[in-house]
């Protein structure tokens, strides 16, 4: 996914700037926090839907979604308390902190052409299954074959070979779980993201077995967990969907109906003599803190 790589992209330059000033305190991507990941990819999302947006304005964005988080102010970032020394206006902010701004949407706009892993013709994944299935069965294949097989259905056995013990994905948002080695038989669009991550995955081939946890077909929480996390992100899109519907709506309302929407479901009084666009961007600022209401 085209935006997954402009996140990583630019949260692997932000720690290398951060080094650079003597903060060594930002972690690889795949040792991130899931709120550092999913925030960093939320600013990708901001860029690419805003082209104009400027390095002020992504910090505002960015600064909205952490009041929403419950985060503030404070000296030193601290996830556990909720501390950031950037968690104040963009104006506020030193010369060294608003540089990491321009260079989150300089990366953007440098890969926003790149095309989308996503769409990468089938013919590929079609491509690397006959070979799998031309490949002659060795000793070692014939032995794993009778041991309890995890790959069925026309699934490509992914491996685990990441460093932690235990590996839960979010950001394909799967839900699933792998213990160190473990091997699950995943569908074709599913296995191929999780193999753009050759650090962490691995094609384990054809006769594929579990070695930790052993687990055998009718035990195995692969296809179980997958369509749980189809059903929360098919919820999730509704709720995006009626999130972009009450923006669309936002967007024709005059001053009048925003200052009483904003009353009505904020409990927050605009100033009348405001420009209704200024209007409008208060109250689009007030969803994306609050939420539907």
């Amino acid at each position: 996914m085209k935006v997954l790589v402009i996140a990583q992209v630019a949260h692997a330059i932000n720690a290398a700037y951060c080094l650079s000033l003597g903060d060594a305190s930002q972690v690889a991507w795949e040792d991130a926090p899931e709120w550092q990941q999913k925030s960093a990819i939320a600013g990708v999302e901001m860029h690419l839907a805003n082209p104009d947006a400027t390095p002020e304005q992504s910090h505002e964005s960015w600064l909205a979604q952490k009041i929403a988080d419950g985060w503030v102010y404070g000296e030193v970032k601290d996830e556990a308390a909720k501390t950031h020394h950037c968690c104040r206006p963009y104006a506020e902010l030193t010369a060294e902190q608003k540089a990491k701004d321009y260079l989150f949407r300089g990366v953007v706009h440098a890969l926003k052409d790149l095309p989308d892993a996503d769409d990468v013709d089938a013919a590929v994944a079609a491509a690397v299954a006959e070979a799998l299935a031309k490949k002659p069965a060795g000793k070692a294949a014939a032995a794993a074959s009778s041991a309890p097989v995890l790959v069925v259905g026309g699934h490509i056995p992914v491996q685990y070979i990441g460093r932690k013990e235990v590996y839960t994905d979010h950001l394909y948002g799967t839900g699933l779980s792998f213990e160190k080695d473990q091997v699950r038989g995943l569908p074709t669009e599913v296995a191929r993201k999780f193999l753009r991550h050759a650090d962490m995955f691995k094609e384990a081939g054809e006769g594929a077995v579990v070695t930790e946890p052993a687990k055998s077909l009718d035990q195995d929480d692969t296809s179980k967990t997958l369509d749980e996390a189809a059903k929360r992100q098919r919820e999730d899109q509704d709720k995006e969907n009626a999130l972009i519907d009450l923006k669309q709506h936002v967007s024709n309302m005059t001053k009048n109906a925003l200052c009483e929407y904003a009353m009505t479901n904020y409990r927050q009084k605009l100033d009348s003599r405001a420009s209704v666009g200024d209007l409008r961007q208060q109250v689009t600022g007030m969803i994306d803190q609050f939420g539907v209401a």
